[in-house]
């Protein structure tokens, strides 16, 4: 008898201290197109790229993030949207400038070269599901010379570190 509740005892802490049990439930993250200024269209591009810098932060094993990419681009469809999905955070982007500037360059054996810089502004906001409130926004900017999607590249990881950085802060969503 003593064998059993002492085997109970042991068998009962093992599990309770393996790592990572004492984890609760992900947050559910919906993820939206990205608008191209303002309109309805979306860019799955931009979508994409947020998600793969979401999903190299660094994990929180107190508080881990679960992305959920859905099709709505334009933020209140996105939100109702969030919400048939269950997601405690939503987060939509627009991409609300893009041009590019051309500059003449002295390249290899001084011969010129016409060296193009593109420029994007993406404007971002995390909204809280379950009343809307807004947790985090605001409009990053990025320049790349050589490549609009890797300046959009870089305003994603940059979002992508904002977003998390206010769902940790915010702690978990009670259910």
């Amino acid at each position: 008898m003593q064998r059993g509740a002492l085997l109970a005892v042991l068998i009962g802490l093992c599990i309770f201290s393996i790592p990572g049990s004492a984890q609760g439930p992900a947050v559910q993250l919906c993820v939206a197109g990205m608008q191209v200024a303002g309109s309805s269209a979306s860019d799955t591009v931009g979508r994409e790229l947020l998600i793969k810098f979401l999903n190299k932060e660094k994990p929180d094993k107190a508080l881990p993030i679960e992305n959920v990419p859905i099709p709505p681009a334009v933020p209140e469809d996105a939100l109702a949207f969030s919400k048939q999905k269950g997601c405690d955070y939503l987060v939509t982007t627009n991409q609300t400038e893009v041009h590019s500037d051309s500059s003449w360059g002295s390249g290899p054996g001084a011969t010129s070269l016409n060296i193009q810089t593109f420029f994007v502004t993406t404007a971002y906001r995390l909204t809280k599901v379950s009343d809307g409130a807004e947790m985090s926004s605001g409009p990053i900017k990025a320049s790349d010379k050589g490549s609009e999607q890797n300046a959009i590249g870089f305003t994603m990881k940059k979002i992508a570190d904002k977003v998390t950085e206010a769902i940790r802060k915010a702690g978990p969503i009670a259910k």
